[in-house]
This record gives C-alpha cells, sequence and structure tokens, in this order.
C-alpha cells in the first residue's frame, strides 16, 4: 500500500518515523519512570501510601493471555484497515459501510456476550451513567468513528490513518489524568513525545513525495528527490535492468 524510496529524504524520513514511532510504543509498554502529581492527585493519595501497588497479583497466565488478546486485536484492527481501503475504491458509500460495520459487529458482540454475561440485571439500561455510556459509545465511539475513519481512508488512504491511531492513545492518557486522577509518569510523556515526532515525519515524508508525484517540484531540493525517482523508475523499466 505504500512505496518507500530509500534513496530520497523523504523516503528516508517515512522509515525514520517508524523506528521513532514504534520505540515510542515501546516506551509506554515497558518503561514507567517517576510518576508526576498534578493537583487533583493531592486530593486523591491523600490518605494513601502507594496507590499503584495492587492488592491481588495478576497470575502469569492472565498476562500471557491479555497480550495474545491485544496482539490479536491490533493485528486484525490494521488488517481491516488496509482491505478498508480496497473496499471503499470499488465501493465507495461510507455511510452504507458504516451500518454494515456496526451491524455485523453488534451481531458478533451479541453472539459472545450471551453466554458470558447470564446475569438479567446486567443488562437492563436506566437513566443513570449506563445509559449515557451506553449512548456514547454507541453514537460517537462506533457510528461517527468509523464513518470519519472511512472518510480519512478515502482522502488519505490507510497509512495516514494508521500512523495517527498512537494519537489516540496519548489523547487517553492526557484526558485520563486531569478526568479521572490517573498516574502520569516520564515515561508516558517521553513516549508520547515520540509517538508524535515519528508521526509527524512518517506524514512530512508522504507530503513530500505526493508533491513529487504530481510533478510539481519547486524546491531545489525536492526537484533533486524528484529526479532521483526518475532514475531509480527508468533503471527499474529498461531492459538493461531485467537482466
Amino acid at each position: 500500500m505504500e512505496t518507500l524510496r530509500l534513496r530520497t529524504i523523504s523516503g528516508l524520513a517515512k522509515l525514520a518515523g517508524v523506528i521513532v514511532c514504534l520505540g515510542g510504543a515501546a516506551i509506554l509498554a515497558f518503561y514507567k519512570g517517576p510518576h508526576i502529581q498534578l493537583w487533583c492527585h493531592h486530593f486523591v493519595l491523600h490518605g494513601h501510601h502507594n496507590i499503584n501497588s495492587p492488592s491481588h497479583p495478576s497470575s502469569g497466565i492472565k498476562w500471557i493471555k491479555g497480550c495474545f488478546l491485544m496482539l490479536s486485536s491490533n493485528f486484525c484492527w490494521a488488517l481491516w484497515l488496509v482491505l478498508q481501503g480496497l473496499i471503499i475504491k470499488s465501493y465507495p458509500s461510507k455511510l452504507m459501510l458504516t451500518m454494515l460495520q456496526c451491524f455485523m459487529s453488534s451481531i458478533q458482540s451479541l453472539v459472545i456476550a450471551i453466554p458470558l454475561v447470564r446475569d438479567p440485571s446486567q443488562w437492563e439500561l436506566g437513566w443513570n451513567v449506563r445509559l449515557l455510556a451506553v449512548a456514547y459509545c454507541g453514537i460517537v465511539v462506533t457510528g461517527l468513528t468509523y464513518y470519519l475513519q472511512s472518510w480519512i481512508i478515502e482522502k488519505k488512504g490507510p497509512v495516514f490513518l494508521a500512523m495517527s491511531t498512537p494519537l489516540a492513545l496519548m489523547i487517553t492518557i492526557i484526558v485520563s489524568s486531569f478526568a479521572l486522577c490517573e498516574t502520569l509518569t516520564f515515561g508516558s510523556i517521553l513516549g508520547g513525545v515520540l509517538l508524535v515526532g515519528g508521526l509527524y515525519s512518517v506524514l512530512w515524508g508522504k507530503s513530500r513525495e505526493q508533491v513529487m508525484d504530481q510533478g510539481s517540484c519547486k524546491p531545489p531540493e525536492v526537484d533533486q528527490e524528484c529526479s532521483q525517482s526518475k532514475q531509480e523508475e527508468a533503471s527499474h523499466k529498461s531492459p538493461d535492468a531485467l537482466v
């Protein structure tokens, strides 16, 4: 879905951005660092010596199962972004595609939820926070988000959406630290900075390549990259290169 021209500055910027994003994700997962307390943490941590100490240590089997499920979920989500880009080219109706996604996911969730949640009281909805959570998840998280994702893939391609996905993790960390008084660590800040920097590098290289492909190479450095890319394409197409 994406070409990588290693002999150009834009290609190197895309490759470096991907590596930096992987490094930022690894820091978020494996490195915590010192804790950073905000103003709301003083009220929450009052009377507690260590809020981060778990009362019930998690077993190794659950940890392995969670990692396997998370890896499977991310792999399927990445594969769906690529397939969605191919579907939109032949089926451009984004509203119908979003409706089909929501309908099929509702059926799958119902099949899984019925044997796992057998208490009828858990299925009841009243005028409380549970109803607000369900409405927000259905309208914003599912319906509106799926439509916007289809629109972004149609305009910019699946690579743009895949690279901007880590921003959702950073927004969650920042909002939860202020709204829910979650503990903010130095590792999360450092990983977030690397994620944003890598994302900017990839998108900068991608936009630069789009300018090159359109032929509007006005800056001198872009003209040099255009000539290099054209020479590479000519060498690949020449009969001598195939010998």
